[in-house]
């Protein structure tokens, strides 16, 4: 039977636009706000997993954030946590299935991979979104000492702003899987937020 990967992603896309405003429905909890971001947390109300969003500004224009953040062969240039990223099958020109493996935040933990479905999404008002979550994929199957996690929903939001400044939101909810402290858990929850300030730090760098 062929995967729906369209409906699948267009699912996960629709659930992190509605999540992704901050008001008393969505019942995100300010967690940090400093050097120029914001952190917010809140349960997954589908699954209690504790979900990310971040939030900044560069003077980039959305062009550029998304060659690199909507590229994951480029994912390894900026996230140090990163083993190996790549693409496993392009759907189509907006649409691929992705594998990305993340270094352990410890010794002696296993590294753990991911299989998503990733889509870049370009509307009429000029906002890019990239969003992934993770798929069972048959020629991907889990790899031995390697614990195969799940990405919920994971995705950017890349909006312009009228001052030349682009505003980036980033959302995750993300399960390492396995057997892992709470401690450890809430280590991979703060990955996503080191992710995006590599990413930024990355392209003032190298997009003029």
């Amino acid at each position: 039977m062929q995967v729906n990967y369209e409906a699948i992603i267009d699912e996960a896309k629709n659930k992190m636009m509605k999540w992704q405003e901050i008001n008393e429905q969505n019942m995100w909890e300010l967690y940090a706000n400093k050097e120029g971001y914001i952190v917010y947390t809140k349960k997954n109300p589908e699954n209690g997993i504790n979900m990310n969003r971040s939030q900044t500004e560069i003077a980039r224009t959305p062009d550029q954030i998304l060659d690199l953040v909507g590229d994951v062969n480029k994912r390894p240039l900026y996230d140090e946590k990163v083993e190996t990223a790549h693409v496993i099958e392009q759907i189509d020109a907006n649409t691929r299935i992705i594998y990305v493996r993340i270094k352990p935040p410890i010794p002696f933990m296993s590294s753990r991979d991911l299989v998503m479905v990733q889509k870049v999404y370009k509307q009429n008002d000029g906002i890019y979104i990239v969003c992934s979550k993770s798929i069972i994929h048959q020629k991907t199957p889990p790899i031995n000492k390697i614990e195969r996690a799940e990405m919920h929903l994971s995705g950017w939001i890349i909006i312009p702003q009228p001052n030349q400044m682009t505003k980036i939101i980033t959302i995750q909810c993300f399960d390492p899987r396995g057997d892992v402290p709470t401690s450890i858990t809430n280590q991979y929850a703060k990955l996503q937020t080191d992710m995006m300030k590599a990413a930024i730090k990355y392209i003032a760098l190298n997009y003029k």
